[in-house]
């Protein structure tokens, strides 16, 4: 009896094991998003997203004319393009306000 327990509950453990490394294995998956989910995210029009692909500036992928970007790329777009304010400048900026 005790030895059919052992198995049973090794059984359960080697599924509990399996199921988390096929997720962990799946976190590690590229996410590719469409043209209308990367559009929103750069709040950009469809012809600006035209010209970026025309222009290489962001990678994709097309099956069968429906395009799809690497969620990662569009990220890197969007940070990539962050302008940090210059702290001198904003104190100049807030003085003036303040006049």
């Amino acid at each position: 009896m005790e030895s059919k327990a052992h198995q049973e509950l090794m059984a359960k453990l080697d599924r509990i094991y399996d199921f988390f490394r096929k997720n962990e294995a799946q976190d590690d998956k590229e996410i590719w998003i469409d043209s209308k989910a990367v559009c929103e995210k750069l709040n950009i029009s469809t012809r600006t997203l035209y010209r970026l692909r025309k222009e290489r500036l962001i990678g994709y992928s097309n099956v069968r004319g429906h395009y799809r970007f690497k969620e990662s790329d569009v990220e890197q777009i969007l940070h990539g393009r962050l302008v940090v304010p210059n702290p001198e400048t904003m104190n100049e900026l807030r003085q003036s306000y303040k006049r």
